[in-house]
């Protein structure tokens, strides 16, 4: 099967890794600073009534927050300047008629009509295929093929019928290499 589109992306700890300072971090951030101006907000009216403890509780609870939705959107630029521990296991997605996704000595078939849902973020996309497995793809991964012209071969690719292909199970499945 020749594969028109090729894309290596981390896995293991390193995708894991990735997902959680990009997806996660954000909306942690975004999450403690609205705490954080509940917190300094609750602070102004609990210390104008006379409430002095109480405030300086808010107060610390606000300010913790801000320090951590800081940090949420900080640590991920410190964690890209410093290097690495070392070469990453890497998993290989193949798109030709169907999609192969290989890491280690597991292999995972996929037809396009199994594609539910696609979410791009910056430097992951990943695919969320009907029976609830996921392909995850490196946004600057890929090795064959002109990266701007995945995002349709994708489209068109999934708009078309499931053809009956003969490699592989019926709809997808799992192999061991």
């Amino acid at each position: 099967m020749v594969s028109k589109f090729v894309n290596r992306y981390p896995a293991g700890e390193g995708l894991l890794q990735a997902y959680l300072e990009e997806a996660v971090a954000l909306d942690l951030s975004w999450g403690c600073l609205f705490l954080g101006a509940a917190g300094l907000g609750l602070y102004a009216l609990l210390a104008a009534g006379g409430l002095r403890t109480e405030g300086g509780l808010c107060l610390g609870v606000g300010l913790l927050a801000l320090a951590a939705a800081l940090a949420a959107r900080l640590l991920p630029c410190w964690r890209r300047r410093r290097p690495g521990p070392g070469p990453e296991r890497q998993g290989v997605v193949e798109f030709g008629h169907r999609i192969r996704v290989t890491e280690g000595d597991e292999c995972f078939w996929a037809d396009y009509g199994q594609i539910v849902r696609v979410r791009r973020l910056t430097t992951l996309s990943v695919l969320l295929l009907d029976d609830g497995e996921a392909i995850v793809l490196a946004n600057n991964g890929f090795v064959r093929g002109e990266p701007e012209k995945f995002w349709s071969f994708l489209q068109e690719k999934m708009a078309r019928p499931a053809a009956d292909h003969t490699t592989g199970a019926g709809n997808g499945g799992r192999e061991q290499i």
